[in-house]
């Protein structure tokens, strides 16, 4: 039992803002993350450890809450966040 939909983020990436002559900023960017979220609204499992980056996986975090359940089973609501892909600024437009 698994009740769960998927989103897509988009993150711009930026260097440092740096000064101009006249005074303004200016925000170089380069590039953009996109990633795909899994929100649970309710569900039995949770990732295991192989799941994530560091140890095989594509997960980069994952955060759950348990959700009291009368019948005595385990139930949890939460998210899982993907390893981001990078796209051009344009290409999610």
């Amino acid at each position: 039992m698994a009740d769960s939909y998927t989103t897509t983020v988009y993150r711009l990436r930026c260097g440092v803002p740096m000064s101009t002559l006249g005074g303004d900023l200016v925000l170089h960017t380069f590039m953009a993350e996109q990633n795909t979220h899994e929100v649970f609204l309710c569900t039995e499992s949770l990732p295991s450890s192989s799941d994530f980056r560091g140890r095989g996986g594509n997960l980069m975090s994952a955060s759950f809450s348990r959700l009291k359940n009368e019948g005595g089973g385990r139930l949890f609501q939460g998210r899982k966040v993907h390893q981001p892909v990078y796209v051009e600024e344009g290409d999610y437009i």
